[in-house]
């Protein structure tokens, strides 16, 4: 009799027990996206995309206001010797275009001639227009006046055209943008003789005009 009771109870519990082991053994053997296993929630972060950097927009040359095409500087001079001429001219310049400068400027120079016991002062002031060919290159015409002082320290005008060209080198500032070494020739040199001494009022010494310009 007790071999048939542990017969029966052996027998309900592999029936109760199949059911789940063969359902175990089909999830073992199902593809991974068919598996009953619930998929862990990964928490996605929201994706922060960089704000596009604006373009600073080029202003046109001709929307620029007047102190961002305003210069302000000037030029000096010096030679010594047997003329000694020592000349300073502040200088105010307008780029009319980008490549287009003109301005005008006061000048006073300081002159003395050894050998006719010259030594006195000249006046006057200048105009003049630059044109960069190239950036580093520039083409110059100028025109001075300047009061001097001839025989009997009788004082008179020169006008004198003079036109050249300039090595420029950029140096950054909000005025003063450029220092340029400028050469220039005087049209008028010849004619700028004294009525009386017969000899060249001009202050420069020769037609040939060197300057160092900042502006």
């Amino acid at each position: 009799m007790k071999n048939k009771i542990l017969l029966l109870c052996t027998m309900l519990l592999t029936a109760v027990a199949c059911p789940s082991l063969m359902a175990q053994n089909d999830d073992y053997y199902r593809p991974d996206s068919l598996r009953n296993d619930n998929p862990q929630e990964t928490e996605e972060r929201p994706v922060q995309t960089p704000k596009p950097v604006e373009k600073k927009k080029d202003v046109d040359f001709s929307q620029l206001p007047f102190l961002e095409r305003l210069r302000l500087g000037g030029s000096f001079g010096l030679s010594l010797g047997t003329v000694t001429n020592i000349n300073l001219s502040p200088m105010a310049g307008y780029e009319l275009t980008e490549k287009l400068i003109v301005g005008l400027g006061p000048t006073l120079m300081y002159f003395r001639y050894k050998y006719y016991d010259i030594n006195t002062a000249y006046y006057g002031g200048r105009g003049f227009l630059m044109y960069a060919v190239i950036p580093k290159i520039k083409v110059i015409a100028e025109f001075e006046a300047l009061n001097v002082e001839g025989s009997y320290q009788k004082r008179q005008w020169l006008a004198s055209p003079m036109a050249g060209a300039a090595y420029s080198l950029p140096i950054g500032g909000r005025f003063i943008k450029e220092v340029h070494f400028t050469g220039l020739y005087n049209f008028s040199y010849n004619n700028q003789i004294d009525p009386y001494s017969r000899q060249n009022l001009s202050p420069y010494g020769s037609p040939f005009v060197f300057r160092v310009t900042f502006l």
